[in-house]
């Protein structure tokens, strides 16, 4: 059970600009995470188009992963900051 609350889950995937508000307070509450880049929208064929367009395409996402320990404390702080 123990090796299981280490294995890391997906808190989510967040623009760079969402993960200046969540890191700090993750760090606060003495949550580990890390942090993995995700560039695959860059990559669509249409996205220039959209650019062009003006239609505003989706970019780069960071995605954060925390210890499946940690995930539920990690989870109420994410929807403490980004309420739906």
């Amino acid at each position: 059970m123990a090796d299981e609350d280490n294995l890391l889950h997906e808190l989510g995937a967040f623009e760079p600009a969402e993960l200046k508000r969540l890191a700090p307070a993750l760090e606060a509450a003495g949550i580990e995470f890390e942090i993995e880049s995700d560039h695959h929208e860059l990559g669509r064929p249409m996205r220039d188009s959209e650019l062009v367009l003006g239609f505003n395409p989706a970019g780069s996402k960071l995605i954060v992963f925390v210890p499946g320990a940690q995930l539920e404390a990690a989870t109420g702080i994410v929807a403490a900051l980004y309420p739906a």
